[in-house]
């Protein structure tokens, strides 16, 4: 029998009644007019999600684009590849650690003397997990450790450091995007390893508080499941069974769905402090708004009654 959790999850995989596993003409970035200046800062610049998103901006047509992750040769591959796309596009890497508020002020400061002050969108894809053991006797205590240090204090350091450069690009996007996992509702079934599911549903709760303090002052944030991916962070701590049978999405789509929610003059304010899935049909989405704003849904709540 499936538990309220598990049945749960389900219900937020199947939240509207189509789901892609690629992009789609209703979020085609290359149908995208960015306006000049818009620039992007993509935390944990490597892997499937951060070169799906990376692409997406770039095809349409980001001026700016900082890539940062922990060891700058790993970005090389990404940053070639988005300057093929778009030559016009200024790309640069940078070193952070984002479990070091530190570093991500440092990267602040590069982000803002790279770019004349001027900032977009933060993406915040830099993730940690273990493997996956159902069992907090087996789990390890450095990985809990460390599945916080990344994924919900890192996402800390980095709204942190951040939020003052987006609220002071006063034509900006001022979009802040947690990369998150449907794994943070869960709490029961094969893949509820508590490490990674406790982290991230954390870090979904600090994007909803985001969006509480600072809503009003034009940050749009929200906490996005960027769908199945077969990237080097999944090898990692999924079977290999799960990884054929599961990880079937494109690195593309969660792209395609970032620049859809961040380009100008189409930000959906219903989603802000929102979790969301980059597999749901967006023209399905919009028809749920309505619902979404009456009934509050797409948050994290104590049921008391």
């Amino acid at each position: 029998m499936s538990t309220p959790s598990q049945l749960n999850a389900q219900h937020i995989r199947n939240f509207v009644p189509t789901l892609h596993t690629k992009p789609y003409p209703a979020i085609d970035p290359s149908r995208v007019k960015l306006p000049s200046p818009y620039v992007v800062c993509i935390i944990g610049g490597r892997g499937a999600a951060a070169g799906g998103i990376a692409r997406a901006y770039v095809q349409a047509g980001a001026s700016g684009l900082i890539l940062a992750a922990r060891t700058r040769f790993a970005l090389e591959e990404t940053a070639n590849e988005v300057r093929s796309i778009n030559p016009a596009t200024k790309v640069v890497v940078a070193e952070c650690d984002i479990t070091s508020s530190a570093s991500v002020e440092s990267l602040t400061r590069t982000t803002k003397s790279e770019f004349d002050g001027h900032l977009d969108v933060v993406a915040v894809n830099a993730g940690y997990s273990g493997p996956m053991v159902a069992d907090v006797l087996k789990e390890l205590p450095s990985d809990f450790q460390t599945a916080f240090d990344v994924n919900t204090v890192g996402c800390f350091h980095a709204a942190h450091h951040f939020l003052p450069l987006l609220l002071a690009s006063e034509t900006g996007a001022k979009s802040f995007i947690g990369i998150s996992s449907i794994s943070a509702p869960m709490v029961a079934g094969w893949a509820a390893h508590a490490h990674y599911c406790a982290s991230k549903a954390a870090q979904t709760r600090l994007i909803e508080m985001i969006n509480e303090q600072y809503a009003s002052k034009g940050i749009f944030c929200t906490s996005l499941h960027p769908g199945g991916l077969q990237s080097e962070f999944a090898h990692k701590v999924v079977s290999e069974e799960f990884w054929s049978a599961a990880l079937i999405d494109s690195p593309d789509l969660v792209g395609a769905f970032c620049v859809w929610l961040t380009k100008p003059g189409a930000r959906k304010e219903v989603l802000n402090g929102r979790f969301l899935s980059c597999k749901w049909d967006v023209s399905e989405l919009e028809k749920k708004f309505d619902e979404i704003s009456e009934k509050d849904l797409l948050r994290f709540r104590i049921a008391v009654a």
